[in-house]
């Protein structure tokens, strides 16, 4: 479970970042299914080490693509990424062939599976970029612009900040966490093919709302993906442990992320009334 919620967190983190500057990424599922195939396919000719970093690299390079669509072209992220992952997920099958991919590596492997103290290595993975990405939006400047950028793009262009950047980087980093969390699905798996990943973005759609980051932008909130990762994560194993067959999980998820869609709805409605009733 704390493995599942581990490589949900990582991924949720990368859509908070974009969620947070007005954006959205629904190609995380196919970026992360197409970064674990080649990570794959990587480690088992060159090594874990090089397998990895190719990964992230690949996983980095997608959301670069992304980012550039949305900044340079103009194109809206939801029409940019809808395109994106359908593109992805074609790369996926062109590259497997549709046939899966074993990993030999019993190193690489042993990422996923391995535990520091009883706590599995992934987590403790997820705990560090979470971390990270926290101290990154509360504490540094780039974490400042997010705000001002998912809060009123037009007020963060007279402040001189550079929105395309913010964007384009959000996107980045969403690509990097698809991509980290592509590697561990693959050691975790041990065997990926072109379908691993799928329904991935609405997952992780659920959690970052659920954690308390506004679909209108401007606030993220990290912390709170992480919970709502192992939320998550939580309600898929007991679900599984009862036996309960998974369409009727997806079910479960549609009508938590309406929930959660519906909260935020009506917190940003809540503040409306009170800066209207605050200024007559």
């Amino acid at each position: 479970m704390l493995v599942n919620a581990a490589i949900l967190a990582i991924v949720g983190y990368g859509m908070t970042l974009v969620i947070a500057v007005r954006g959205i990424d629904l190609s995380v599922g196919s970026a992360q299914a197409l970064a674990a195939c080649i990570a794959a396919s990587a480690v088992n000719s060159a090594g874990p080490l090089v397998g990895a970093v190719v990964g992230i690299a690949v996983g980095a390079g997608l959301g670069l693509v992304n980012g550039v669509i949305v900044t340079r072209l103009r194109v809206p992220g939801f029409i940019a990424t809808l395109s994106t992952m359908s593109v992805f997920r074609g790369l996926v099958l062109l590259f497997t062939g549709g046939a899966p991919i074993m990993i030999a590596s019993s190193g690489f492997k042993s990422v996923a599976t391995g535990s520091v103290l009883g706590i599995p290595v992934p987590f403790l993975i997820a705990v560090v970029i979470g971390a990270g990405a926290w101290f990154a939006l509360d504490r540094m400047r780039f974490g400042k612009h997010v705000v001002a950028v998912g809060g009123s793009p037009e007020a963060a262009v007279d402040t001189g900040i550079s929105v395309a950047r913010v964007v384009l980087l959000s996107y980045l980093a969403a690509g990097a966490a698809a991509g980290i969390g592509g590697v561990l699905l693959a050691s975790q798996l041990g065997v990926v093919n072109g379908s691993v990943a799928t329904g991935l973005e609405l997952q992780a759609i659920a959690i970052v709302v659920l954690g308390g980051t506004s679909m209108a932008g401007g606030r993220p909130r990290i912390i709170g993906t992480f919970v709502a990762a192992l939320l998550l994560s939580m309600i898929n194993s007991g679900l599984n442990l009862l036996n309960v067959p998974s369409f009727y999980q997806y079910v479960a998820l549609g009508a938590l992320l309406v929930f959660a869609l519906s909260i935020d709805g009506a917190q940003r409605a809540a503040v409306r009334r009170m800066l209207e009733g605050r200024l007559s």
